[in-house]
């Protein structure tokens, strides 16, 4: 049996923690399948839309790679630790994969340029280093369903009681780390949970879940890009529901679900791939996504944040300085002006937008090119003219906004950093990693989403290396044993203090040296993208 079941659970049903006695000694040494999910990669090829190095590095990105092996018995965890058999008692790191809610996979991937399988997203490098620095601890991974499987939506899902299938199954994986990582070497109280992007989105759900009851399923939280979403009801997803009903040939049936239940696994996977997808035109204003659910989210996640309904728990949060970039190279080829953006804005995102309140966004976000993303940038990659402008935007509402809104509410201990990425070719020529670090190298992307965990927080590329790595594993370690991310004895990084909403103090990591810095840039249009949060929902 590859890896370790965690739960089951019956298409378009609640998943339930795997009971069963396997019998003898189990091989877990394999991943187990991946999810369903949207495969990216077949949708279109980034290289043929005119964007140059830019389409071929798109297509690189560990997340842009297909996964071959997807079932929908899929509900597995992995767990990685030292191989000190006498070790127990550890602290535990719980990751969840991000990908949109609609693709990823807990298992490490590998990219054809490297010639190494697994070479990213390996949580055994992270167990290494705190072994190496006397802090060891316990790694664990799991899947969770996807896309049209995990986060379907609409009147009859909502009546069914079955939104939000997806995040049940994370909550599941975190009652089976109670129940079982002690037999690991692991600490059921030292649980941490970590996630990027969805992944981070997803944290941030748990926080705020059940009115902050997290259930004494973890001590503390790490949210990588994202924080607690602006959504609407079951209703916004209504159309693709639809859609995909009369797709399947359910739209006669009594009872669409029990239909779509009973329906072809490649009918529900062909509608599925028919969905725009987040790094197409429709951007982030997600096809898929955490809705109010009346069970885990009475109300939209931002709004239980802002209400102070909030695990606590310390918590660990940042960004990537450009998180727009990479969501903005596809929408920005049709969008050339003001009234495009406005339009675009109004039409896929946040239908319920006034037309001064999209003013006011245009002025505070201007197609001014010195101030938009990649920041830093002046007057460089303005050509099409809107698009540092939308990445600005779109960075600023997805996470930055979030993030901000939720660190001034958490009442526990609390740290914030922002990382400026740049590729250290200097010693890396001649590793496996030089053909993805060649890629890599692109400007017009910025310090982009996902980069952080592409290669620092995983040691991909190595500590020896990348200061970024060095920097980022120590105080990853640290935070998981100690609760604190100064207890790492590192030279050269400077005491990190908590940030709190008057001083907002902020470690930024950056190759030529981590520094404090304070977390009030472009602060007037963050702060009015949250006060006008509910006319911005997705």
């Amino acid at each position: 049996m590859p890896s370790i079941p965690y739960a089951k659970a019956p298409r378009f049903d609640h998943s339930q923690l795997f009971n069963q006695n396997l019998g003898g000694v189990q091989d877990a040494s394999d991943y187990g399948p991946a999810c369903p999910q949207h495969n990216i990669v077949s949708a279109f090829a980034p290289s043929d839309l005119g964007l140059g190095l830019v389409g071929g590095f798109i297509e690189s990105l560990p997340f842009f790679q297909k996964i071959l092996k997807q079932d929908e018995d899929c509900l597995y965890i992995n767990i990685q630790r030292p191989q000190n058999e006498s070790l127990e008692g550890l602290p535990v790191l719980a990751w969840i994969h991000g990908g949109g809610f609609e693709l990823g996979s807990s298992s490490a991937v590998g990219l054809e340029t490297t010639a190494v399988t697994g070479i990213f997203y390996q949580g055994a490098n992270i167990v290494k280093r705190s072994i190496d620095m006397g802090q060891p601890i316990v790694f664990a991974s799991f899947n969770y369903r996807l896309a049209h499987f995990g986060f379907t939506a609409s009147r009859e899902f909502d009546e069914a009681g079955l939104l939000n299938l997806g995040f049940e199954d994370q909550r599941n994986a975190l009652r089976w780390i109670q129940k079982h990582i002690a037999s690991f070497g692991g600490d059921p109280n030292k649980v941490t949970i970590m996630g990027e992007s969805a992944g981070s989105w997803s944290v941030s759900g748990h926080l705020v879940a059940n009115n902050g009851d997290n259930e004494g399923l973890f001590r503390a939280a790490m949210g990588l890009s994202g924080g607690p979403l602006k959504v609407d009801g079951p209703e916004r997803q209504q159309g693709m529901f639809d859609d995909m009903v009369r797709f399947v040939g359910c739209d006669s049936a009594a009872d669409k679900i029990d239909c779509l239940r009973k329906a072809p696994y490649e009918k529900i996977y062909q509608h599925m791939q028919t969905i725009n997808s987040l790094i197409g035109f429709r951007s982030l204003a997600s096809a898929w996504t955490l809705r109010p659910d009346g069970k885990f989210f009475p109300q939209s996640p931002d709004k239980l944040a802002a209400a102070g309904r909030i695990a606590n728990v310390p918590v660990l949060y940042g960004d990537m300085r450009d998180e727009g970039t990479l969501f903005s190279l596809i929408n920005q080829l049709n969008l050339t002006t003001t009234a495009d953006i406005k339009e675009y804005f109004k039409t896929y995102w946040w239908p319920v937008v006034t037309e001064q309140q999209l003013n006011r966004l245009m002025e505070l976000y201007p197609q001014d090119p010195t101030k938009g993303s990649p920041y830093g940038t002046g007057l460089l990659y303005a050509i099409p003219p809107q698009y540092k402008r939308l990445s600005s935007l779109i960075g600023d509402y997805s996470f930055e906004a979030q993030r901000r809104a939720l660190l001034q509410k958490v009442a526990a201990p609390k740290w914030n950093y922002l990382i400026e990425a740049s590729i250290p070719l200097r010693g890396a020529e001649n590793t496996i990693l030089r053909p993805l670090i060649g890629a890599g190298d692109i400007p017009i992307l910025g310090s982009f989403h996902g980069a952080d965990v592409a290669l620092y927080w995983f040691n991909t590329l190595p500590d020896t290396i990348s200061l970024n790595s060095h920097h980022l594993l120590g105080v990853l370690v640290s935070f998981v044993n100690h609760l604190d991310p100064n207890k790492h004895e590192m030279d050269g990084l400077p005491n990190w203090p908590q940030w709190d909403g008057q001083n907002k103090k902020t470690m930024r990591f950056r190759e030529r040296g981590p520094d404090i810095m304070t977390d009030d840039y472009r602060e007037m249009g963050i702060n009015y993208i949250n006060e006008i949060g509910d006319s911005l929902r997705i």
